[in-house]
This record gives C-alpha cells, structure tokens and sequence, in this order.
C-alpha cells in the first residue's frame, strides 16, 4: 500500500489536549476512507507535525482529514528508506 506523509504546523504549541482531541474525531473517518496511520512525528518546539499514512491515494487521506475537521498542510507520497 503507499505511503504518505501529512504535515502539520501549528502556530502556537500543540498541546496534548489538541492532539488527543484531533485524534479522537481523525481515528472514525481515517478508518472510513481506508487510511492507517503508521507513526507521528513532533518537533521538540510542538509547531510542526509530521504524519506518516497508508492508504489508496493522497485524496483519501485529505476527504478523511478534512471530514474530520483536522487541519493540516499538505499530503506529499513517501519512499520508506531503510539501510
């Protein structure tokens, strides 16, 4: 299945009542359109984001997000790199 990445800025820090809270409404809408998330990265500063995704294509990660009312950035396809 590809692979996604969705980018998350924020302009204050994201707290952890903002994640959980844009968590709990994304899980029932990424699982609708076909999406799993794989992991989450945040800066140390928590104003940036990154997502990692499978799923069909970017449209379905974006209806999913966007039906969900979680804002994010963009949706870019990814290559897992491994040495």
């Amino acid at each position: 299945m590809p692979q996604y990445i969705v980018e998350h800025e924020y302009k204050v820090p994201l707290t952890d009542e903002l994640h959980n809270e844009d968590s709990k409404r994304a899980d029932p809408s990424l699982q609708q359109h076909g999406v799993t998330w794989i992991a989450t990265y945040l800066a140390v500063d928590r104003l940036k984001m990154l997502c990692e995704f499978e799923a069909e294509s970017q449209e379905h990660i974006r209806d999913a997000l966007r039906s969900a009312e979680v804002a994010f950035v963009r949706v870019w396809p990814a290559i897992k790199y491994t040495r």
